[in-house]
């Protein structure tokens, strides 16, 4: 009846230091560019199945070059979202490259006389979320470096403070 004692500290050995504390979580200024460069991601994804859809349907063989380099641009902007939504700093680079891509091919259109005011804006706004996503998966993984260096936090219950009080072994010298 004693091991059920409400003021004994109990006997099961806690966890291992798997489980991160709440406090060791990303803050948001980290996860929110990340999280709003791969929804940009995937609204391009979707974008490009849907364009793909609908040269399918069109059934036009004069349209199956334009065909493979929408069924690619999908493939492409789907594995950059799972990579960027799974933090992955490769993929965030890519994705840097190819806006960088991008705003050439928008320059060169200025420079040609074809370029239009939204087309350079989304160009802009798509420049900017790709900068601020890649920047925020270097600093998610520079946080979490520092997370897992740290050593665990001792628990209330594993304090010597809190520990089992013993009771000495009294030899029975009475008896003899």
């Amino acid at each position: 009846m004693e091991d059920q004692s409400p003021y004994q500290a109990s006997r099961v050995v806690p966890a291992a230091a798997t489980r991160r504390d709440w406090r060791d979580e990303p803050p948001r200024e980290i996860t929110s560019p990340i999280r709003h460069m791969w929804i940009m991601l995937a609204i391009g994804a979707v974008a490009g199945g849907i364009g793909t859809i609908g040269l399918l349907a069109s059934g036009d063989p004069a349209n199956r070059f334009l065909l493979l380099v929408m069924a690619a641009t999908f493939v492409i902007y789907g594995l950059a979202t799972f990579g960027v939504y799974k933090r992955s700093r490769t993929a965030a680079c890519a994705v840097l490259v190819l806006c960088a891509m991008s705003v050439l091919g928008t320059l060169l259109n200025i420079s040609s006389g074809q370029g239009s005011l939204s087309g350079v804006g989304f160009t802009a706004l798509l420049a900017f979320v790709s900068v601020r996503g890649t920047l925020a998966t270097f600093r998610y993984h520079r946080h979490m470096r520092t997370v897992r260096s740290r050593p665990p936090r001792t628990r209330l219950s594993e304090d010597l403070a809190f520990a089992p009080k013993l009771q000495p072994a009294i030899a029975d010298v009475s008896r003899e």
